[in-house]
């Protein structure tokens, strides 16, 4: 029994060596369950490829673990997270002497992980046959798979009077199904029902309360989803959960009050520190005493920030450059901001929400201070895959002020509707991204979907040999983005890139991106002394713009983890900090 080291998220990469052949380092292709109470031991099946006796798990949380590679193929761990582990969800990987798998996630609960047993539901002329229902005791998570075309269905009691919250954890998980929940009675009648619930990004949930005691089913089924990762995740107690969480970030390295609205509108106040790392622009909030949702994703960023005057008659004017924290408070509701500009100048408006648990899908619009000249808008990011809107504009001549809108597509609102809106400095800019460009939106030249388009998500390094890291950059809006509008425009100047974090004996050498090209490489070298254990680096790229001013990026990655199948889906996992190991040399 030996406890885990440390390992955390990475970005997706080719790996190329000249005149040598790479070991092949192991691929994980589902965890099941994708779920363990911490402080209980829970059996893990593994199924990959790569794997020898020595597979080992990489956790970023502390554990005792058991067992380990059987074949090639299945890797079997006995896992107990430590008790103090933070509920959530997390990335696991596996380790061989070839190298690091790419990632998975998986969910930390503190309450019973429960496997579903099969059949355990079906229709028979088009109604549920009640008398397959699994019997389960709740609180539980339970962990099932294969929803597509079969139903799972659960058989419960409840005492009258009691309020029972149903969530799923599947597509945030990174697992494929697109679930729907559905309540019934004994009698099969249809008490409650649920897909797409506003701010789960495509996850459900359902908060009933019972007036008889008896007995009930919850049913489960899904609108897609095959393959490997064809697994979901509920979970079903008296919950209380967070409708809200204001607000959605802080500057780094500040303490900040963050106001949570529970599920009956109680709101509570839970102080955190934003953390101080220069090279992560997202963390998460753990929201222990609402325990029907998972921590919290919020934003971290470097410029002040200020929260939008709820009360105010107008426009509300603020000196930028600024982030601000608002909300649509109410259906209908359009934000307005005014700031000071100069003609010729470059401003660039972006908005964080839809990823940060918001509901709003934001429209933003900039005007001049009359109202009657539109002179930039947008209501997405379209090829980074990102329902928030951003966009770049010029300042016009004579125009000394502008206005900017923000509203909600649909015309809702509410306590649920926060946003970040940051405004800064425009002008020439760029993308980088970790191994291929990025599209979530169209099939790409390989005739590969975005998600597709590298073989892993980790950068393996056989000791003494060199290894080239590709980094794509976005320069410009293109021919197939008709939609596009910002931020990125058309910086065509050299790009430098460099490695942040390397330990020692490890050597990233710093290279260039030529004006005008869209890919670049770096060559890395490990040496013996190298740490075993996995590490990260940040891939850092830097261009200079006509006026001596400094474009710093964080080379990325936006990662969908189900299967490629479900391409109508975003991203589900970011990655900014490259997991790197040493592996055995080639052969």
């Amino acid at each position: 029994m030996d406890r885990t080291t440390r390992a955390l998220p990475a970005g997706i990469l080719l790996l190329l060596v000249p005149g040598a052949s790479l070991p092949a380092p192991p691929v994980l292709k589902t965890v099941y369950p994708p779920a363990a109470r911490r402080g209980t031991e829970t059996q893990l099946q593994l199924v990959g490829g790569g794997f020898t006796r020595e597979t080992r798990l990489v956790l970023p949380f502390a554990a005792e673990v058991r067992g380990g590679g059987s074949n090639s193929d299945v890797a079997v761990f006995s896992l107990k997270p430590a008790a103090d582990t933070p509920p959530g969800v997390y990335p696991v990987r596996v380790q061989t002497a070839e190298g690091i798998s790419n990632l998975r996630l998986i969910a930390v609960t503190d309450v019973p992980v429960i496997l579903a047993k099969g059949p355990n539901g079906s229709y028979r002329n088009g109604r549920l046959r009640l008398e397959r229902a699994q019997r389960i005791e709740w609180p539980c998570a339970i962990a099932g798979g294969r929803l597509v075309p079969d139903v799972d269905a659960f058989r419960f009691s409840v005492k009258a009077g009691q309020r029972l919250v149903f969530v799923t954890e599947t597509w945030r998980l990174g697992l494929t199904p697109d679930p729907l929940l559905r309540l019934r009675d004994a009698r099969g009648r249809t008490l409650a029902y649920a897909h797409d619930t506003p701010g789960l990004q495509r996850d459900e949930r359902i908060d009933y309360t019972f007036a008889k005691a008896g007995e009930y089913i919850l049913e489960l089924q899904s609108t897609g989803g095959t393959g490997w990762t064809n697994h979901y995740l509920v979970r079903l107690g008296e919950f209380d959960y967070a409708r809200a969480v204001f607000p959605l970030g802080g500057r780094r390295g500040e303490m900040v009050p963050f106001r949570v609205v529970g599920r009956d509108g109680k709101t509570s106040t839970v102080k955190a520190k934003v953390p101080a790392d220069p090279w992560a622009d997202h963390w998460r909030l753990p929201l222990g005493d609402h325990a029907g949702s998972l921590p919290w994703l919020l934003a971290s960023g470097d410029l002040p920030e200020i929260s939008e005057d709820e009360g105010r008659d107008g426009p509300q004017k603020v000196a930028w450059p600024v982030t601000v924290n608002g909300r649509v408070g109410k259906p209908g509701e359009e934000d307005l901001y005014r700031i000071a500009v100069k003609p010729g100048e470059h401003v660039r408006v972006q908005v964080e929400a839809y990823f940060l648990g918001s509901r709003l899908d934001g429209y933003l619009m900039v005007y001049d201070p009359a109202g009657k000249k539109l002179l930039a808008k947008n209501d997405d990011q379209v090829y980074r895959g990102n329902p928030d809107p951003a966009l770049s504009f010029e300042v016009p001549k004579g125009v000394r002020e502008v206005v900017i809108s923000l509203r909600d597509c649909m015309g809702g609102g509410g306590i649920d509707y926060g946003y970040r809106l940051t405004i800064e400095r425009g002008g020439p800019d760029f993308y980088l991204w970790l191994g291929k460009a990025q599209n979530g939106f169209r099939i790409n030249e390989e005739n590969e979907a975005w998600f597709r388009t590298d073989a892993s998500d980790t950068l393996n390094l056989p000791v003494g040999q060199e290894v080239r890291l590709r980094v794509s950059v976005r320069r410009s809006a293109k021919e197939n983005d008709p939609y596009y509008a910002g931020p990125v425009q058309g910086y065509q100047g050299p790009i430098r890139l460099k490695a942040e974090g390397a330990p020692r004996g490890v050597t990233f050498r710093p290279a260039i991106i030529p004006a005008g090209k869209t890919e670049g490489e770096m060559v890395c070298v490990a040496a013996a002394e190298t740490p075993k254990d996995p590490f990260e680096v940040v891939i850092v790229g830097e261009g200079t713009r006509d006026d001596g001013s400094v474009i710093r990026r964080v080379a990325e990655r936006k990662l969908f983890l189900s299967d490629p199948q479900m391409i109508h889906l975003s991203w589900n996992w970011r990655m900014q900090k490259l997991v790197c190991v040493t592996a055995r040399e080639g052969r």
